[in-house]
């Protein structure tokens, strides 16, 4: 079972049950066949972002929710990107002047969730994203254009 797949289950874990505990949490992801260290899963939690909260049953962890929504990402990107190229495992986004930051920011957390992606530096009006290998440039470039459609 590979990082996405154990993030995801994370994630559904935290909004079905009330956990308050790392160890906690370690158990009901052994109960459903995703063994972790420590270490692991305390990276995972800040990656996911999650928070722990006080409620009424005491603190618990809790994964904010996302609220870019993928529709705003594609509308955005159609009016704003006017270009896309890529050498090796970076890929450049052109937009319109001013606006790199912007869809940067939301494509960040749209491609966050995807094991080969590093991460993206955004100036006015151009975009670099960094993908951990060449191998998965041709699947990042797809899903990139798809959003432009």
């Amino acid at each position: 079972m590979n990082k996405r797949e154990r993030l995801e289950k994370i994630k559904e874990i935290l909004k079905k049950r009330n956990i308050s505990s790392q160890k906690e949490l370690m158990e009901a992801l052994k109960e459903e066949g995703f063994y972790v260290v420590q270490a692991t899963l305390s990276r995972d939690l800040k990656e996911l972002g999650v928070i722990r909260q006080s409620s009424d049953l005491g603190k618990r962890y809790i994964v904010p929710e996302n609220t870019i929504n993928v529709s705003s990402l594609k509308d955005l990107f159609h009016r704003v990107v006017v270009n896309i190229d890529f050498a090796e495992n970076l890929i450049l986004v052109k937009t319109l002047p001013g606006n790199a930051q912007a869809v940067a920011f939301l494509l960040d957390n749209y491609l966050n969730s995807y094991d080969y992606f590093v991460g993206s530096v955004a100036g006015d009006d151009t975009i670099l994203i960094v993908l951990r290998s060449k191998d998965k440039t041709q699947e990042a470039l797809e899903r990139l254009e798809e959003l432009r459609k």
